[in-house]
């Protein structure tokens, strides 16, 4: 079986989360008030028609290659765009609905969402989805001969968990065939100091996905190379920004230093100096592709460690490391690499070492394997001696562990018709083809993000369910379990030898292999754009694009005018604080996800108040918008509107106050207001956001107290008031918060004592550190019986723990 074409693979998952989607709305209590019921059920019956044949025109495609395939590859395309047609059809149904409940009579007649308007315009929608659907059904059967196939077999399954594995250091680890090479790179951290008289280089070469990354993670986890004073992990990639690499390094050695965006590279080296002479250091520069030796010369930022410091450079070209060698500072004896043959050059697997990769993640204990390893053996063979992509087959081998899915994975041939690297990219198309399917679309867009991106895991699943791709926090963390196991994500590098005591059942942050990066990207070809602000004509080519990302935004407000209409997630990258034109988003009406966040990467200074943009009331399906860092004071009039609103991150704001209509966002469940210096005081009707789980308050530096209705929101889970630093109470009532799973008050040095009857039965993390003036702890906290982690670090007045906390582990 041959596989050449993509858009099979994508449309399938689209099409998969539509009907689904329709399925949820006619058998839902909204569904019932809509005037359209009897279309959204035919809508339905026809979306299960065609996605009947998608298998047999998916099959045929690849049987066929690139040339036959490509009349069912357009096919395939044009279902996919119907699809998300019919999606945005039912999201404005939905909108509409939630804003006539919400608007008095008056103002929703004078509205944009006029109920006469709608009653006008809607059933045309539902009508010309319902023709393309048809259309696209006649064409599959009347002229392509679609016939509907069975699915795969999906094998044994647990729906409940994914499990990745990492260990508790929150290090990433499973290896086979590296013993050796391990165990050089060991004994070249630990040559006696006194017997170094320079500060060397320990390259790692090898291939794209070989486990270069993988291998020094499992060093740095090793006890034994705990003798160095801090250990840093860079990861560098494609572009070489020496400010970068040194900005992160510093920000590893001090914490304490602020504004590091804006410093100059003079700052950087001065500081540098600073903090690494006393110290002897390990730095891991991963994935450096600079060939440009003069570039390379930059790095005597690092010159000035102790005997005995170590950088780790792993690298694709050996022509990396002569050029290490060469420069002034080798020829010095300043920063040298290794001797040539010390070089830790990796070649692939063989395919034993392969299987027991695969094995790992395929297998658990007590599963038969005896009518299965000859087949996996036979799969570990197309592995092309890749960890990589052996454990990303495993991981999806685990998930249908019976003869038939395995021999279709050992069948499966794929040709992408690409030229650089080539065999790599097809064998990991392999693994993403065979994927679970409710993963494939959270997968993909992950391609949005830069190389190297660091994600955050909470702010990466919110997006994911704002985009529909899941139906809860709970679905989209196993998501990134999947993803963990398959090594499609993986836990970016430990930056300290001595991990903190805090261990959290889950990574917080999440980076990209950029090997699986180029994959997805592949896949998304024509789903994602980078919009280069200074090349706008020449975006009507992308009036299909789903997703985009606006680089060099230059306060032009043409680029808006060519922005495609059915974006569903912007992501800014260089706003730089820039002022958005008024009319931004008036032709954006389908987004779903808005970040804001961006920053300017060449410096600029940002103005010193920012309007949000009033076009932005406008985006009725948007359910994320981030504005982390924009210097805003207020929000927009009539911003209540957004009545889809999920989550909501301002973040290092200049928000004094906020709109008492922000408590009219019905569904909000994530709020971020940390870092908010001038917001005094929180709003009286806060309790009314009944879906709110998780609120940031932390860095709210003026805010004294808390409104009684928080003791109201029954789904918090997660609650941040760290460096709350004026907060001298909290209210009576705030132990009735029985979902509070997540506490921080550390920092809130003016908090003298907390409330009586505090049960909190659901707490598993509490952070009391540096609360200065606390005098002691209710004694129903001794009744905490899930909590796994409690700081008391610097609360000097609080006298010896009772008796019921000698269970707890502090």
């Amino acid at each position: 079986m041959a596989m050449s074409g993509l858009g099979g693979v994508i449309a399938g998952a689209v099409g998969k989360q539509i009907v689904s989607k329709l399925g949820e709305y006619a058998a839902s209590e909204v569904s019932l008030q809509w005037r359209y019921r009897e279309e959204v059920l035919e809508l339905g019956e026809k979306m299960k028609d065609v996605e009947a044949v998608l298998g047999d025109a998916d099959e045929r495609s690849r049987r066929q290659g690139r040339q036959g395939g490509r009349v069912y590859e357009r096919w395939l395309a044009k279902f996919k765009r119907v699809a998300y047609d019919v999606e945005d059809v039912l999201d404005e149904l939905d909108a509409n609905e939630l804003i006539s409940k919400t608007q008095s009579k008056v103002s929703f007649w004078f509205s944009r969402h006029n109920q006469l308007l709608q009653r006008v315009t809607m059933p045309h929608k539902m009508k010309k989805v319902m023709n393309k659907i048809d259309k696209i059904k006649e064409e599959g059967s009347s002229e392509l001969n679609l016939v509907p196939r069975e699915a795969r077999g999906q094998g044994n399954r647990n729906n409940e968990t994914f499990a990745a594995n990492w260990n508790g250091d929150g290090i990433k680890t499973g290896m086979a065939g590296r013993v050796i090479e391990k165990e050089k790179i060991i004994s070249l951290l630990l040559t006696s100091e006194e017997a170094d008289r320079n500060i060397s280089i320990i390259p790692v070469v090898g291939l794209g996905g070989i486990g270069k990354t993988t291998l020094v993670e499992s060093v740095l986890a090793d006890k034994r190379v705990n003798v160095f004073d801090v250990s840093v992990w860079v990861h560098v990639s494609k572009q070489f920004d020496l400010s970068k690499i040194g900005r992160a390094i510093l920000k590893s050695l001090n914490s304490n230093i602020n504004n590091l965006s804006d410093c100059t590279m003079q700052f950087l080296s001065d500081n540098l100096t600073k903090e690494l002479a006393t110290r002897r250091y390990l730095i891991v520069l991963d994935d450096l592709c600079e060939e440009d030796g003069n570039n390379l010369e930059e790095l005597k930022m690092l010159q000035h460690g102790r005997k005995g410091s170590r950088i780790i450079v792993t690298t694709r070209n050996q022509s990396v490391v002569q050029c290490l060698r060469t420069g002034f500072l080798a020829n010095q004896w300043k920063i040298c690499p290794i001797p040539e043959s010390e070089v830790i050059n990796l070649d692939v697997l063989n395919p034993d070492d392969c299987w027991e990769l695969m094995k790992q993640r395929a297998f658990g204990p007590g599963d038969d394997q005896s009518s299965l390893e000859e087949i996996g053996k036979q799969i570990a063979g197309k592995c092309g001696g890749l960890p990589l992509v052996a454990n990303a087959l495993g991981q999806v081998m685990s998930e249908r562990k019976n003869v038939g899915a395995w021999e279709d994975i050992r069948d499966t041939k794929v040709d992408l018709g690409l030229r650089d690297q080539k065999e790599t990219l097809e064998r990991l198309m392999l693994s993403y083809y065979h994927m679970e399917p409710e993963f494939k679309m959270c997968f993909t867009y992950l391609a949005t993000f830069p190389k190297g991106f660091v994600m955050h895991r909470n702010r990466l699943i919110q997006q994911w369910n704002a985009l529909g791709y899941i139906n809860s926090r709970h679905d989209g963390q196993r998501c990134i379990n999947y993803l963990l196991g398959m090594s499609f994500l993986r836990i970016p590098g430990s930056t300290s030898v001595n991990p903190s005591p805090l261990h959290f059942k889950a990574p917080t942050k999440l980076v990209m292999h950029d090997l699986v990066h180029d994959l997805a990207s592949i896949i998304v070809l024509d789903e994602f754009i980078d919009l280069d602000a200074t090349k706008s004509a020449s975006w009507n080519k992308a009036r299909y694009c789903r997703h985009a990302q606006l680089t060099n935004f230059k306060n032009d407000p043409e680029v808006f005018k060519y922005i495609p209409g059915k974006l569903r997630s912007l992501q800014f990258r260089d706003l730089g604080g820039r002022q958005l034109p008024k009319k931004a988003f008036s032709r954006s009406k389908y987004i779903r996800v808005l970040d804001l966040s961006g920053h300017s990467a060449n410096g600029q200074s940002a103005p010193s108040s920012v309007v949000l943009p009033s076009s932005i009331n406008q985006l009725k399906l948007i359910r994320y918008l981030d504005a982390t860092c924009l210097p805003i004071t207020s929000l927009p009039k009539y911003f209540h509107a957004l009545q889809n609103m999920e989550t909501l991150i301002l973040s290092n704001c200049f928000l004094e106050t906020l709109p008492d209509s922000i408590c009219r966002l019905t569904k909000l469940c994530y709020l971020d207001l940390s870092g908010s210096s001038g917001l005094g005081k929180l709003l009286a009707s806060l309790g009314e956001l009944s879906q709110l789980f998780f609120l940031n308050l932390s860095g709210c530096s003026i805010l004294q107290q808390l409104p009684e209705s928080i003791c109201e929101l029954t789904c918090l889970h997660h609650l941040d008031m760290s460096d709350c630093c004026a907060l001298q109470k909290l209210p009576d009532k705030f132990g009735g918060l029985l979902k509070l799973s997540f506490l921080n008050l550390s920092g809130c040095s003016k908090l003298t004592k907390l409330p009586d009857n505090v049960s909190f039965p659901c707490l598993e993390h509490l952070n009391l550190s540096s609360c200065h003036e606390l005098e002691n702890l209710p004694i129903d906290f001794g009744h905490l019986q899930k909590l796994e982690f409690m700081n008391l670090s610097g609360c000097y007045k609080v006298p010896l723990l009772p008796v019921s906390f000698c269970n707890l582990i502090i």
